[in-house]
């Protein structure tokens, strides 16, 4: 990717809204981390101006979102309809699979409908549901929502930690001092059950990788915050956060283990969220709907995976192949084996289509739909897109 195309990539971010999820700096950290596969940029340009951005990733046959389990949310980016279904389209018409992920509702909607009109076949699922707490609240109300004696708890909680010295809720963000901060925190997270169980950050060399170039972009560009709640200018607790004008977007969160039993982090989240919807931004506890999140969030984003086959002859040969596969998995005995004899004749039918060595997802070369469409450049990063972009209301991000 070059200097000029995340210049202007950024700049689409900025104009449409979407999240730090959909910038070049997230994609890169994470390929740099996890990519495994041929990394692609699809763009779409009117004229020079770049107007569409997704990045994908090719691997065993199928074109995939960039994601995984770290990423939030995911999709095209676009000034609109007419662009994202330009890009849309671009893909499609190259692809036997596509496996997008991390859609938010409204980008879900609008994708699969688009695909739906060019005949492709699509399954779509659920894959997450994110609890949040809306921005446009004040947090007298939102505190009035939640369980008294949760409250009261977390009240009490507190006033004991002021016994053992002043109580400060502080964050490190920007380009100053955010290596510290960052420091800081791996520190508190490394120290207690996380780092027992192997799932801290600083265990895993990809984890440690991505969070390395993560946090190295995001401080740069200034919408990193490393938050602490501090006893007597000691942090026993810290969170982790990308920030931008609408959501606070929790990544990791650790407390100490020698301060449990105040239950630090519960009183440094109810900070966070005062904090957030105090400067009107949503707080986006990301992740699954778990018990203890539900308790503290106002509702849940639902998060989609759009699972698509082209309606193609490589699309319908795989789509065949796949279901084969399923219905194998499923039957026994004489069903097992005609299930596995269609997906086999699939496969011999799709390779005798292809020639030798060839690869149905290659370089998108350039094509005219209204607006000038892009090329594929190898590289990297982005959020959803138009006004899809970013989450706003309660059960239908947008």
């Amino acid at each position: 990717m070059t200097p000029e195309l995340a210049a202007e990539w950024d700049d689409l971010v900025d104009r449409v809204g979407a999240t730090p999820f959909h910038r070049p700096g997230w994609f890169a950290a994470w390929w740099d981390a996890f990519g495994e596969g041929r990394r692609r940029i699809v763009t779409v340009r009117r004229g020079a101006e770049l107007v569409a951005v997704m990045p994908l990733v090719e691997r065993h046959g199928v074109v995939r979102s960039a994601t995984n389990w770290h990423s939030f949310v995911s999709g095209p980016v676009a000034v609109d309809d007419l662009a994202r279904t330009a890009l849309l389209d671009h893909v499609l018409s190259h692809g036997r699979r596509l496996d997008l992920s991390h859609l938010t509702t409204l980008v879900s909607d609008s994708t699969a409908d688009t695909l739906a009109r060019r005949r492709a076949h699509v399954r779509r699922e659920v894959v997450q549901r994110s609890p949040y707490v809306p921005g446009d609240v004040t947090f007298e109300s939102y505190v009035e929502r939640r369980e008294a004696r949760r409250v009261r708890q977390l009240q009490r909680n507190r006033r004991k930690l002021e016994k053992l010295g002043p109580v400060r809720h502080v964050a490190d963000g920007g380009t100053a001092g955010v290596e510290r901060a960052v420091a800081r925190f791996l520190e508190i997270e490394a120290s207690g059950w996380k780092g027992e169980s192997g799932t801290a950050i600083l265990s895993d060399d990809r984890t440690r990788a991505f969070y390395g170039g993560l946090t190295a972009w995001a401080g740069a560009a200034g919408i990193l915050r490393v938050s602490f709640l501090e006893v007597d200018g000691h942090a026993i607790a810290g969170e982790l956060c990308l920030e931008d004008d609408y959501a606070t977007y929790p990544l990791k969160a650790s407390y100490e283990p020698d301060h449990r039993q105040y239950s630090p982090g519960l009183i440094l989240l109810f900070e966070q969220i005062r904090t957030s919807v105090e400067s009107g931004r949503s707080y986006e506890f990301m992740g699954s709907a778990e018990p203890y999140k539900m308790r503290w969030a106002d509702d849940v984003r639902d998060i989609h995976r759009l699972d698509v086959y082209p309606a193609t002859f490589a699309g319908r040969a795989t789509l065949l192949a796949d279901a084969g596969v399923r219905t194998a998995r499923r039957g026994a005995g004489r069903g097992r084996r005609l299930a596995l004899g269609a997906r086999d004749r699939a496969r011999t039918l799709l390779a005798r289509r292809l020639p030798a060595g060839s690869d149905p997802v290659t370089e998108l070369p350039a094509q005219r739909t209204g607006a000038e469409a892009g090329a594929v450049a190898p590289a990297a990063g982005t959020r959803s897109g138009s006004s899809d972009a970013r989450p706003r209301s309660a059960t239908t991000p947008s």
